[in-house]
Parts: structure tokens; sequence; C-alpha cells
């Protein structure tokens, strides 16, 4: 029988920008619940990096479920200090007495803050398939983000799709973009990541600017892109996506976009190519795809890329909770070599 943790060593954010790793207490595991002891975490490039730096709307406002609106207020849905986090890879080391379908020892994945152990209900936890390198698993929000937006873009065999922003998301699309035998072309400013989108099957990469768009419409025959997928975040990036994608075409627009929008473009190809501007967020499946796609299903299909898409050349870069802050300071500079930052935990610490 493992020793119970009663604490946990969790990445925490004191204010805009700051992270200390301090002890944060862990509930009794009830009758329901399973405790998990943290192997790996991974930390977001995009929507994490808005709550570190304190952009986010709910540092601000307060999301009403009933209305989906985000409303002003002086209590925000968020405050300090608060530990953040949705991609942990754990092991269980303990089961509630009302738990089934899991056991001590398995391999899940949880929605879960950066922290060295956790408490949650057994229901919450995701079943990984058998990796060759468990790190793998951090990825699977990305894989699911991923692959939504894909659902969402819904691209059809011969179809020309340019992914605008080669970190974890698009290196993730472009693969599954090839799987589905459509023209992929890249765009990111970053030389390593535009050398591992071609590696991955992408036609073509350039770097971002105004000549993009005339450059695929010499690729097109002066059609444009039928599908431009921006997971960039950058506002500059979603005007280039509805310049190069085509008459009638589709931008999907997947990021959390952060700050404001000043510089957001609605003449000019907006107006006169008619393109339609999807927002893509996890949380929801396309309505086009019908009463037999669900979660579940996306889920499903998310444990099979796992084990067949190459992955491993995302993980670029790794260190110990203990040194969360550095990590998340690397991540918020955006060195150039930098993908997916991979939080790692001593085993023995718990």
């Amino acid at each position: 029988m493992p020793v119970l943790t009663r604490t946990a060593r969790a990445a925490t954010l004191v204010a805009p920008r700051t992270v200390e790793v301090l002890d944060q207490d862990l509930p009794e595991v009830g009758p329901g619940d399973v405790l998990l002891t943290t192997l790996y975490s991974g930390i977001s490039a995009g929507t994490e990096m808005n709550v570190y730096r304190g952009s986010a709307a709910q540092w601000r406002t307060k999301h009403d479920p009933e209305t989906g609106l985000f409303e002003p207020t002086d209590e925000p849905e968020w405050h300090y200090p608060m530990a953040y986090g949705y991609a942990a890879v754990s092991r269980i080391d303990a089961v509630g007495e009302q738990v089934t379908g899991v056991e001590v020892g398995d391999l899940v994945y949880t929605y879960t803050p950066h922290a060295s152990a956790a408490v949650v209900p057994a229901e919450a936890v995701i079943a990984l398939p058998q990796l060759d390198d468990p790190r793998i698993g951090i990825l699977n929000s990305n894989l699911n983000t991923a692959y939504n937006g894909i659902l969402d873009a819904h691209p059809n065999l011969g179809d020309v799709v340019v992914v605008s922003g080669l970190g974890v998301i698009g290196l993730i699309q472009v693969q599954l973009l090839r799987k589905l035998g459509v023209r992929v072309i890249g765009i990111d400013s970053v030389a390593h990541r535009r050398e591992l989108a071609e590696r991955f099957g992408a036609e073509l990469t350039m770097t971002p600017g105004p000549e993009v768009a005339a450059a695929v419409r010499a690729l097109t025959g002066n059609r444009g892109a039928d599908i431009v997928i921006e997971v960039s975040g950058a506002s500059p990036a979603l005007n280039e996506a509805i310049r190069i994608v085509g008459y009638c075409g589709t931008v999907i627009a997947m990021s959390w976009y952060g700050g404001t929008f000043e510089s957001l473009s609605l003449s000019g190809e907006f107006h006169h190519n008619r393109p339609r501007v999807i927002s893509s967020q996890v949380g929801g499946l396309s309505p086009n795809l019908g009463p037999l796609w669900s979660m579940k299903r996306r889920q499903q299909m998310v444990s099979q890329f796992m084990q067949e898409l190459d992955l491993e050349p995302l993980l670029t870069h790794e260190a110990d909770i203990e040194d969360a802050g550095d990590a998340y300071r690397l991540v918020d500079s955006r060195p150039d070599d930098l993908v997916q930052f991979v939080l790692t935990y001593e085993e023995d610490r718990a």
C-alpha cells in the first residue's frame, strides 16, 4: 500500500509573470477518488502564457455559464495565488473504495495543474495507451486541440491548407493533414520549426509577411488557399490568414488571442473575398459533424494518434518542477528552438 501524499509541490502563479513552487494541501481520497503521483506535465506556449502574463480575460471578468458572456466584475473568476496547468501524466497510487475501471499503477492523463500529486474524481482521469516514451502523454490536450481544429476545417482531398504558426499544435496539424492527403504549407518565423514541418510532410514553408498571400496564389493558379488554420495567436497573423485564403475559403482561428486587436482589418480581402472565419475551441465539436461524433470518440482517435504520429521531436525542453519559475520565463521568451516544455517530477519526492 503506497504512502498517501497529503501535500504536493505546486507551480503557483503569485503575480503576473511570477511563479513560485509552493506546498499545496491535498484533500482526503474519497470513495470515488484516485490519488495521483505526477510524472510529467507540459507548459502550454499559447493559452497558458496568456494566463501567466495576466492577459487572460478571467483575471478581470467572470464567465457566466448560462449566457456564455465574460462580464467585468470586482470579483473576477481568478485571483492570485493560483496553481495552473492542464497537461499532466501521472501514475495512480491509490483508489477509493468505490472506484472501478482504473487501478493502482495505471498511467493516466489529467487536466490538472503543475503539481507533484493530486486527488481527483476517478472519472476525471484519461487512460493513456502503451507509450514507449510516457512523456508523449502530456500532448493529449494538444492533440485534442489540433484534431478539433481539423474537424472544424473539414478539408477535402486535394485542398491546399496553410498552417500559420508551427508550434506544437501547428506541427501536429501538419502531420494530421498529410494523413488526409491535402497539400500543406507552413508559416513560421523560426527555422527549426519550419524544418520540422517539412520533415512532417509540408511541401513548402515560409516566414510570415505580406508576401505570403501572393506566393500562395502563385502556387494555386491565383485561387489562394482553400483553408488557413491560424495557430500563432498573433493578431497580424489573423489579418494575413484572411488575405491568404481564397474566395469563400475558410479561416480557422485556433488561438486564445490575448491583449487587444487594434490591427484587425475587416476591409479589403475580408469584405470582397467572403471568407468564413470560424473559432475552433477544444471544449466543443463542430456542429457539422452530426450525432455520431462525441468527445469520447475524439479522445479515442487522439489515443490512436499518440501511437502513430512522430511526436517525440516536439519535446524540446525539460526541467524539474522546482525550477518551474525559470521554465515559465523561458517559454514566455519563446526561444527559437522551443516547441514543447516538459516539467519532470521525482517519483520519491511525494
